[in-house]
């Protein structure tokens, strides 16, 4: 195996471009001029519920046919590893009240309805392999590592009761065991192949650190600081003898930018990151580049911005080169069409109401 297509929050029929992103695919995948893809990697989000403001609440409607309808949009022919986003992870606990509408009835507190319809789900596609960990070693001297994100974000000790279901009915971790179990399997796999390893790409569901416009303003995105330390261990085995990348999603757009960890007073980790939450939902808004290309936190960590495109599609990855290369293949957005004919119908109106003038 040495090509993949990357992408991750994509499961929303409500609204989006789910379709015209598993079009796309569907259609590169039969493309005999290009080089072929070997597998997909999906980081997380599989499904979004659908939102309904009441008061000052919000209920999130889950509609078990159209989750089951997002997965079965998946191609068939090729492996699928997919990894868990925290939208995976939710249960209606805190200011959230979760339906599932085919049942007419409130989900009780806890229930991890969405992470169970998913597995259910993906039984129907037996290509689907849905992991909260997983390691692959390509022919070009690259090693994947595919992991989960959200137990270093803030909001981790929520996520438990799902994560207990996600892994077995009867695990009962707490988020430290979690991160430590997790770190241990990193370290286990790199230290397999460090004589072998020239690239290393990692992928999570979270951003490292991103850019993206918020209340008009450029917004620093960083949910995830203490996986600084998990970086700082995987440098510790590799240092600069490899080339880093790491692929996410969880933004809702495409961005490039280039990463330093600041290790210590002489070594710096240097990453480049590709945020590709671009697989079917609402898009978010791409930052103003001239108000600010990099950001700094804590003196440690850097980031620069290198490119950002606020549209739907997926990011092939050829491991044919010494070096990885990516390539974004963006689809247009939804609705642009409509635009175009209300536009042109417009004109249309004024062209007669001129002719009668004359």
């Amino acid at each position: 195996m040495s090509n993949f297509i990357h992408f991750g929050c994509w499961n929303n029929l409500n609204k989006g471009c789910l379709l015209n992103v598993t079009n796309l695919l569907k259609d590169r995948l039969k493309d005999a001029a290009k080089q072929k893809i070997d597998f997909l990697t999906i980081a997380g989000d599989n499904y979004y519920p659908k939102k309904e403001k009441v008061g000052v609440k919000k209920n999130k409607i889950i509609i078990p046919s159209l989750l089951e309808e997002g997965f079965a949009h998946l191609p068939k022919e090729i492996p699928i590893y997919m990894i868990l986003g925290n939208h995976d992870l939710e249960t209606n606990t805190g200011g959230n009240n979760f339906f599932i509408t085919d049942l007419n009835d409130q989900v009780e507190k806890d229930v991890c309805s969405i992470i169970n319809y998913e597995q259910k789900s993906t039984i129907k596609n037996r290509e689907i392999e849905y992991n909260l960990f997983k390691e692959m070693m390509l022919e070009n001297g690259t090693l994947i590592i595919m992991i989960d994100t959200s137990m270093y974000s803030v909001d981790a000790y929520k996520y438990l009761p799902c994560y207990k279901e996600f892994l077995s009915k009867g695990s009962d971790y707490s988020v430290d065991e979690l991160k430590t179990k997790q770190l241990e399997l990193i370290k286990t796999a790199i230290t397999k192949y460090k004589d072998d390893v020239k690239n290393l790409i990692l992928i999570g569901h979270h951003p490292i650190i991103g850019l993206k416009e918020k209340d008009n303003k450029n917004a620093n995105i960083q949910d995830i600081i203490e996986f600084d330390t998990v970086l700082k261990e995987i440098y510790s085995i590799l240092s600069d003898d490899v080339t880093y990348f790491y692929l996410c999603a969880d933004v809702h757009l495409y961005q490039e930018g280039e990463i330093g960890l600041k290790i210590d007073d002489k070594s710096t980790m240097k990453i480049k990151q590709y945020i590709v939450g671009t697989g079917g939902t609402d898009l978010d808004k791409c930052p103003n580049k001239s108000e600010m290309a990099g950001v700094t936190r804590n003196e440690r960590l850097t980031y620069t911005m290198t490119r950002c495109e606020a549209k739907c599609g997926f990011l092939e990855c050829i491991n044919t080169s010494p070096v990885p290369e990516f390539l974004f293949n963006g689809v247009p957005t939804a609705g642009g069409k409509r635009k175009r004919r209300k536009t042109r119908k417009i004109k249309s109106k004024k062209s007669k109401r001129k002719s009668k003038r004359h």
